[in-house]
C-alpha cells in the first residue's frame, strides 16, 4: 500500500512541475507575440510636409543631406534628424534622431513636419 502512495505522490509532483513548465511556456509565447506586435518597426521612408502639403519623400536606406529653405535634414544609417534650423527655439533639432514608423519631427515656426511613413505605435487597446 505504501508503494502505491509513493507512486501517486511522484505522479502528482511530476504533474505539478509540468503544469508550471507549460504555463511559463505559454506566458513566454504570449509576451513575445505582444512584444512583436506592439513594437514599432523601422520605417523605410520619411515624408516631409510644408504648410500641410507633402513636398517630398525621403528614403532612409540612403545616406543624404537635404537642404530645405529653413532647415537641414540629415539621413544616415536609417535614421533622420534635423541638423540645423533657423527657428528660435530649435525644438526640431532637440527632437533627435527618428527611425521608427509613426515618429515625427515638427518645426512650428517654419511650418515643417517630417514623419516616418507607416503606422506607429498602438495608442490604446480596447
Amino acid at each position: 500500500m505504501s508503494s502505491q502512495r509513493e507512486n501517486e505522490r511522484k505522479t502528482y509532483a511530476l504533474f505539478r512541475v509540468w503544469d508550471v513548465f507549460v504555463l511559463l511556456l505559454v506566458l513566454g509565447l504570449v509576451a513575445a507575440a505582444l512584444f512583436m506586435i506592439l513594437l514599432p518597426s523601422r520605417g523605410r521612408t520619411a515624408e516631409v510636409f510644408l504648410d500641410g502639403e507633402k513636398v517630398m519623400t525621403l528614403r532612409l536606406d540612403k545616406d543624404a543631406v537635404i537642404l530645405l529653405e529653413h532647415l537641414t535634414l540629415h539621413v544616415e544609417d536609417g535614421e533622420l534628424w534635423v541638423e540645423d534650423a533657423d527657428c528660435p527655439d530649435k525644438i526640431c533639432e532637440k527632437t533627435g534622431r527618428i527611425s521608427k514608423k509613426g515618429q515625427n519631427i515638427v518645426c512650428l515656426p517654419n511650418r515643417v513636419v517630417i514623419k516616418i511613413a507607416g503606422k506607429g505605435e498602438v495608442e490604446a487597446i480596447t
